[in-house]
């Protein structure tokens, strides 16, 4: 009976510790501030994948003039050991002017052993994002030769250095609020395995009309 009777006591102060109506609220409103915090997450995400695929989609399809559209005013694009900043300058003069008239890419399937996740860091303030997408590419550009096989080469379509390359492609991106869309802040590609590729940069931009702003 003691027993029983103790029990009791202890059941009966369970609601003297339960939880206020202030405290539930609290709560309810913490939950509610982690779920928004979720979805924005998500849908943050959603969009930088989005972005990236629109990206490579117009790199496929050799819509150049497009390109630079997705990069931010002070955006840059690294490629081949040269930095090419601004998007109306040095991004539009390696896409526009570099690609368009010496380099063909076409997106191909990952080979076994590439990894084939991707990788999304945000910031806390939703504004800015650092991204890593694994790529597979054919690319090529034409070779370089006073040869009259290649020249003729050349006339008929060919003449063309090909090779296949792996590796990570790596995104800065930002944005002005969390309604704007995201903007390439930096790009960049990381080669992983390849065969030979084009030469690197030598010469910076004007002195290579073509060429980037600054080497490294």
């Amino acid at each position: 009976m003691g027993t029983v009777m103790t029990t009791g006591v202890v059941a009966s102060t369970v609601p003297a510790v339960a939880k206020s109506d202030e405290e539930c609220v609290s709560d309810a409103g913490a939950e509610i501030r982690e779920l928004s915090e979720r979805i924005a997450i998500l849908e943050a995400e959603k969009s930088i994948v989005s972005l990236y695929h629109t990206y490579e989609s117009l790199l496929n399809d050799c819509f150049y003039d497009d390109i630079s559209k997705l990069f931010a005013d002070d955006g840059v694009s690294v490629y081949n050991g040269g930095v090419f900043r601004g998007k109306d300058e040095g991004v539009k003069r390696l896409y526009n002017i570099r690609f368009r008239n010496s380099f063909t890419g076409k997106k191909i399937d990952t080979t076994p052993g590439t990894k084939k996740g991707y990788s999304i860091n945000i910031s806390v303030d939703y504004l800015s994002a650092q991204a890593r997408f694994p790529y597979s590419m054919q690319a090529g550009s034409p070779m370089i030769s006073d040869n009259v096989l290649v020249k003729m080469a050349r006339l008929h379509g060919g003449g063309i250095n090909k090779w296949c390359e792996t590796g990570v492609c790596e995104l800065s991106l930002t944005r002005k609020s969390k309604v704007d869309a995201w903007m390439i802040k930096r790009l960049e590609y990381r080669t992983e395995s390849g065969s030979a590729t084009a030469p690197p940069f030598t010469k910076t931009f004007p002195d290579d009309p073509e060429g980037p702003d600054a080497l490294i």
